[in-house]
């Protein structure tokens, strides 16, 4: 053999570290999967904001809340705005945008409101499901009664709560009205 041979590049190594096992693969992972967790909840955004316990709140329309700085939207339903009329079985005109305000301020004074915000609408508003007393949802309890629609893009609607209302004729329902986004659209202010 030739002094100057060269070594085979396709002659495997020596191994200089003890091979890995499955189990410290599956530790690795589990510590990469739990930095990755952490570093999550550090990207700026709340993993999960605390509740928000409101205190003199007052309603501002059918489907918003405020109470000191906080302005309050309540997600997954559309009301009526306060100037918006409706038509009942028999035709004729009733404020049900007043009334969609009305009964947000009586189910707000059944005890103390309570928010889990979702959120921030495009207006800078808290988007939250809240409750109050022994309402659980009050958005639910707005849709059920024919107060409000369902207003929601994913699962969290209230899309079988606005169907019980739409079938008994409750609120909204219980003739012609028009959607309140679309009654939005109509009467926008030109800026």
């Amino acid at each position: 053999m030739d002094s100057f041979a060269r070594p085979s590049r396709y002659r495997p190594a020596a191994r200089l570290t003890p091979r890995r096992t499955g189990r410290s693969y599956l530790t690795a992972l589990l510590l990469l999967a739990g930095v990755c967790a952490v570093a999550a909840s550090f990207n700026g955004k709340a993993v999960a904001p605390a509740a928000l316990v409101l205190t003199d709140v007052r309603v501002v329309d059918g489907d918003s809340l405020r109470a000191g700085d906080h302005n309050i939207r309540l997600v997954g339903i559309d009301a009526p705005e306060r100037s918006q009329t409706c038509r009942t079985a028999y035709n004729r005109e009733w404020a049900c945008g007043a009334a969609a305000a009305v009964r947000l301020s009586e189910l707000v004074a059944q005890g103390k409101v309570t928010c889990a915000p979702q959120g921030r609408d495009r207006y800078g508003r808290t988007l939250a499901f809240c409750a109050a007393g022994n309402v659980t949802d009050i958005g639910r309890a707005l849709v059920r009664e024919g107060y409000a629609v369902s207003y929601s893009f994913d699962a969290r609607g209230y899309a079988a709560e606005e169907d019980d209302a739409r079938a008994a004729g409750r609120g909204l329902w219980q003739g012609a009205f028009e959607r309140p986004q679309d009654f939005r659209r109509r009467h926008a202010r030109a800026d």
